[in-house]
C-alpha cells in the first residue's frame, strides 16, 4: 500500500479511465475518449492518480512493437497514464461486464 494514499482509490482497485484507442481520439475531444478498464498503481496527489490501462488491443511488447494475438499476458507492457479524479470512475468490474 502505498502510504500517501488516502485510500478513496486505493492501489490495485479496478477502474475504469478515460483513455485514447488511437491517434485520432488522441487528437480529439477529451472528454469524448472512451472510458477503458484499468488498475490504480498509486496515488500521486489529492485528485490524481497513475493508472494501468489493461485493454489488450493497447498492449505492446518490450521492444514497443505490436503484440501478436497469443502473446502470455506476462510478456506484454500495458500503456500508463496520469489522470484526475474527473476521468476515473472506481468499482468497475470488468469481469462481469
Amino acid at each position: 500500500m502505498d502510504e500517501d494514499n488516502d485510500g478513496r482509490l486505493p492501489d490495485g482497485s479496478a477502474v475504469a479511465v478515460r483513455y485514447p484507442r488511437d491517434r485520432q481520439e488522441e487528437q480529439g475531444d477529451r472528454s469524448a475518449w472512451p472510458w477503458l478498464p484499468g488498475t490504480i498503481l498509486s496515488q500521486c496527489g489529492p485528485d490524481e492518480s497513475y493508472v494501468c490501462v489493461q485493454l489488450r488491443a493497447l498492449a505492446m511488447l518490450s521492444d514497443g512493437g505490436s503484440s501478436p494475438a497469443g502473446t502470455a499476458g506476462d510478456d506484454l507492457y500495458h500503456p500508463c497514464c496520469f489522470r484526475d479524479a474527473s476521468e476515473i470512475r472506481r468499482g468497475i468490474d470488468w469481469e462481469q461486464r
